[in-house]
Formats: C-alpha cells, sequence, structure tokens
C-alpha cells in the first residue's frame, strides 16, 4: 500500500472504523487484527454516540488494550451528529479516554434541533427556504460546532448531507468554503476525506489544504472487511480543483 497521496494523505491510515459497540458488524479485536493484517500505520476506532450514551467508560476501557501495539497507533473516537444552528453536539458530558470527535452532517441542524434532509428538500421545493440559506446555515453549523470539542476533532464525511437535501458541493460559495477551511485550521482540526460517502469533493478537499487543515482518510467502515479500502479517496486525494 502506498504511504500517501496528492494532498498528503496517507493512505496506510484510517481515521473512521465502527465496531459493534455502535451499528458496525465487526468486533473491536477484529477490526484491530484487520487492521494489523493490512499493515496499518494509524488506526482510529470510532463509535456513534448520543448525549445519553452510557457505554463510553466500557469502549475505552476495551480500545486500551490495543494502544501500545507495536508499530501501530491505536485511538479512540466518537462520531456525533451537530444538532442545532448553534452548533451543539450530540455528545455525552463526559469523554474520558476518548482521543478524537468526529463531527457529522446526519441531519440539518435547525434552529431547534436536527431536521431530517427531506424535509430540508420539501421546503427548498416550496420555497420556504432557498438553497443559498440551506448551504449558508450547515456552513455555519459547522463552523460553530468546532468549538464545542475540547480535544482534537475531525470533520467526517464534510457535505455528505449536501446530496440528500437535493444540493451539490459546487453550489457552496468559495467565500464559504474558505471560511469554514480557516476556521477548521484555527481550532486545529482534521478533515477526512471519506470513502463511504465519496466526500468531499477536490475542491472542498483544496480549500481545506490551502487553510493548513491536515487531511485524513476514513472508510467509514462497518465491517472489518472495508477498512483501510480505498477507491473513492485515492481517486479525489490525487484529483486537482
Amino acid at each position: 500500500m502506498s504511504a500517501g497521496t496528492g494532498w498528503g494523505v496517507a493512505l496506510d491510515e484510517d481515521f473512521h472504523v465502527h465496531s459493534t459497540f455502535s451499528d458496525g458488524r465487526s468486533t473491536l479485536a477484529e477490526n484491530v487484527v484487520t487492521a494489523r493484517a493490512r499493515r496499518l500505520r494509524t488506526l482510529c476506532l470510532v463509535d456513534h454516540v448520543r448525549r445519553d450514551t452510557a457505554w463510553l467508560p466500557e469502549f475505552a476501557a476495551a480500545v486500551a488494550p490495543y494502544r501500545g501495539l507495536p508499530g501501530m497507533r491505536v485511538m479512540a473516537g466518537v462520531e456525533a451528529k451537530v444538532l442545532d444552528t448553534s452548533g451543539r453536539l450530540d455528545l455525552p458530558p463526559r469523554l474520558d479516554g476518548i482521543d478524537v470527535v468526529l463531527i457529522a452532517d446526519h441531519q440539518f441542524p435547525g434552529d431547534d434541533g436536527p431536521v431530517h434532509p427531506d424535509r430540508v428538500r420539501a421546503a427548498i421545493g416550496d420555497g420556504s427556504m432557498t438553497e443559498a440559506e440551506a448551504i449558508e446555515r450547515l456552513c455555519a453549523a459547522t463552523e460553530k460546532a468546532l468549538s464545542a470539542v475540547d480535544r482534537t476533532s475531525l470533520l467526517a464525511h464534510l457535505f455528505s448531507l449536501l446530496p440528500k437535501m437535493g444540493l451539490d458541493e459546487a453550489m457552496v460559495p468559495g467565500a464559504l468554503l474558505s471560511d469554514l477551511a480557516r476556521r477548521a485550521a484555527q481550532a486545529g482540526a482534521m478533515a477526512e476525506i471519506n470513502e463511504k460517502w465519496s466526500c468531499p469533493a477536490p475542491r472542498t478537499v483544496a480549500a481545506l489544504a490551502r487553510a493548513g487543515v491536515p487531511l485524513v482518510a476514513g472508510s467509514d467502515s462497518h465491517h472489518a472487511r472495508d477498512i483501510g479500502v480505498y477507491d473513492s479517496v485515492r481517486a479525489t486525494a490525487t484529483a486537482r480543483a
């Protein structure tokens, strides 16, 4: 496997690997065994959380024995959705033993909480929200979410929500994109090129790279067989916007 490509994205790392602690089909042990067999240098074991998630101590304790493995850095991460326009994240109050928080756009951040993308698509269709307003609100909430994390953060599958609302990354104004990239850099955040959702697009990746945001690869695997397997990531990382 190539160590890296394109904008310095390493392909022998995987920052987004789910397990049976949430909606994955493989155990932590199976994920680690596969990652070692594929000679990954970095593995971030990640599971979905909500504010009321109670199993985080068990998850952190289960990851701990793998941290000292020779030749591979193993981290514990949680994936939390942006809840509303204030940038509030669906996170438990305590994150002991967690290294990375993945900030995810699973639903549209409304004024009073998350909104299903179908409702936003309908609002755009009936004229009660414009495409520009939807994009601006999503970018603003994502920026604010970066301030809600007290440890390393990672923008996970950035803009994966847009196609679900009938929109496209190409519609994001350059100024908004630059502002978001600059804010991510200021927050010390990383940004993922996501295999499962084939996002963000090369134009977005270029803006993030120009701002100095570290770029990482993530399979978003829910089964060990997909760990470190990159097709869309490789294509994006070698493209030029």
